[in-house]
């Protein structure tokens, strides 16, 4: 399926630079010092072990999993849409069937 695709490297530059604009210009600074249970950048007494590059990649590959979850379910909502509108339009169809049908048999019984 084309919405499960791999975009293409220059792409996913772009998204990491807008990431990273987004949180620059929104970042209130509360978050600085906050435990998010992110365990595997943590040995088990508790301390980072990780470079900061590979917490950041950690962070972006979560990101970009958040982001391709709102794409299923996009996509999965758009398909149960278009269902819906299918059979409203098959229903519309079935109605003008018998309502012409009726009337012509209304108009044949009258003359």
């Amino acid at each position: 399926m084309a919405g499960f695709q791999q975009p293409p490297e220059e792409e996913m530059e772009a998204f990491n630079e807008t990431v990273d604009e987004y949180e620059d210009r929104y970042d209130d600074g509360f978050d600085d010092g906050y435990d998010d249970g992110f365990d595997e950048l943590k040995d088990g007494d508790g301390s980072t072990d990780t470079s900061p590059e590979e917490a950041e990649a950690i962070r972006r590959k979560r990101i970009r999993m958040a982001f391709n979850a709102g794409n299923l379910a996009g996509i999965i909502t758009g398909t149960v849409l278009i269902l819906v509108l299918v059979a409203l339009l098959l229903s519309m169809i079935n109605f003008l069937q018998t309502d012409i049908s009726r009337n012509f048999s209304l108009l044949q019984t009258k003359f």
